[in-house]
């Protein structure tokens, strides 16, 4: 009963200095309305930094072929392995004999059956374009293998992926993006699935036959140099073979990448990878060994740096609070110098010092919760806005938002305590005398 009346007075007096409430709260809105809008935009980056790097293969390993160092050492930031060298040594060129054969990524695959899911392998043959009467499309082209075109993960919405005969064939066969589609056949995909396309590329034009399309998705970090969906270069993708024949490349890789399987403990496999290679195939090869990494460690660290960088800016955006809590304890302070008669003719009717007390502490912390639902409705809508300026799904960090209200009825007993401390030991006689 003696809470309802207390909260009902606290309402009162703020309703009849609301110009002086409102100024009160403006500390505390614009405190917790910063941090959410801070925590949502950084929660938003970092879900949208994972969901990224986990659609361009996180957890996948890639390895390839390096000089042998003269130490090897532990990152500091990702934890990684580092291959050191010294700049005063010229170190060889690998020779085809250096590099992986496809006989070895065969027995590497066998060796880990549980965790590898796929090889992924692939030739960049360069960039270009395709024309027809007065249609164009700019054009990217790589060739790969099965697991190269897993490792994509692009959707395929309409034809198929190549058959075995045309991967160990080097056919010219291609896999295009609906981009390419709208470009050169008007957007009809029916007629595009067989039909030829001419693609010059390095100075040379190559015929390919489309067997797919695939949904062409921009990468949300990718920058391009136009605003037109027409104009973007898009990946056009053929068998390796092919790529292979046409850049006249030898039948070995320098790299290549391994797609592991969701249970797969990407640090075990990490190492076990590089001392398969390197207590193995390169034992005895006294220029190169075999560099392993993943962009897990990476996108971990990076979550890490950027959690640190928004709770350091959030404390820096707190201390509006702190401002904000003081000016709480300010107008408290003000009010009960206003209210003195008010209190000596309370405590003279036999209201207690506790009572006193909590009815000030009550009134700071209504302020202050009152000035936190203000500030976490225009957090989370300024967080939205900031976020939509980025280009990123808007995710409004639930705990902020708790911890927002929580600390602002913190504020309010913290700032409020030492007012109603002083009200409370007011002496009824000489408040009841102030004029």
């Amino acid at each position: 009963m003696m809470l309802m009346e207390n909260l009902r007075l606290a309402l009162s007096s703020i309703k009849s200095n609301k110009m002086r409430s409102l100024l009160t709260m403006l500390g505390i809105i614009i405190g917790i309305a910063s941090v959410i809008a801070i925590m949502t935009v950084g929660n938003s980056l970092s879900a949208e930094l994972t969901e990224s790097m986990s659609s361009l293969g996180a957890k996948d390993l890639n390895i390839s072929v390096v000089n042998r160092p003269v130490d090897i050492e532990t990152d500091d930031l990702f934890g990684d392995v580092v291959y050191v060298y010294d700049e005063d040594v010229e170190y060889k060129r690998p020779t085809d004999d250096d590099y992986f054969t496809t006989e070895i990524l065969e027995e590497y695959s066998n060796a880990f059956p549980d965790d590898v899911v796929a090889i992924s392998v692939n030739e960049q043959v360069g960039n270009g374009e395709t024309k027809q009467d007065n249609k164009h499309a700019n054009l990217s082209v790589i060739g790969g293998n099965y697991g190269f075109l897993f490792s994509q993960r692009f959707k395929l919405l309409q034809g198929r992926y190549f058959t075995d005969g045309e991967m160990s064939e080097a056919s010219k066969v291609c896999i295009v993006s609906d981009i390419v589609v709208e470009n050169m056949f008007d957007g009809d995909m029916d007629k595009a699935i067989g039909s030829a396309i001419n693609v010059a590329v390095n100075g040379k034009e190559y015929t390919f036959y489309i067997t797919g399309v695939y949904e062409y998705e921009q990468d949300t970090f990718a920058f391009t140099n136009s605003d037109k969906r027409k104009d973007i270069n898009t990946i056009v993708y053929i068998p390796i073979r092919t790529a292979k024949a046409i850049t006249h490349s030898s039948s070995v890789y320098q790299y290549f990448s391994v797609i592991l399987s969701m249970e797969s403990d990407v640090d075990a496999m990490t190492e076990n990878t590089r001392k398969f290679f390197n207590d193995g195939y390169y034992a005895y090869n006294e220029d190169f060994c075999v560099d392993v990494y993943s962009m897990a460690g990476m996108m971990e660290s990076l979550n890490e740096m950027m959690g640190t960088l928004t709770l350091g800016i959030s404390v820096i955006a707190g201390i509006a609070l702190l401002v904000g809590g003081i000016g709480v304890m300010n107008i408290m302070m003000v009010s009960i110098t206003e209210r003195t008669r008010e209190i000596g003719t309370r405590k003279a009717l036999g209201a207690t010092n506790a009572s006193i007390r909590a009815q000030f502490i009550i009134e700071a912390i209504v302020i202050c919760i009152i000035g936190g639902i203000i500030g976490m409705a225009l957090g989370i809508g300024l967080g939205m806005i900031l976020t939509k300026v980025v280009g990123t799904p808007a995710k409004a960090s639930l705990s902020s938002v708790l911890i927002s209200i929580g600390f602002s009825t913190a504020i309010g007993v913290f700032f409020g305590y030492y007012p109603a401390n002083k009200a409370a030991k007011l002496d009824p006689i000489v408040a009841l005398r102030y004029e």
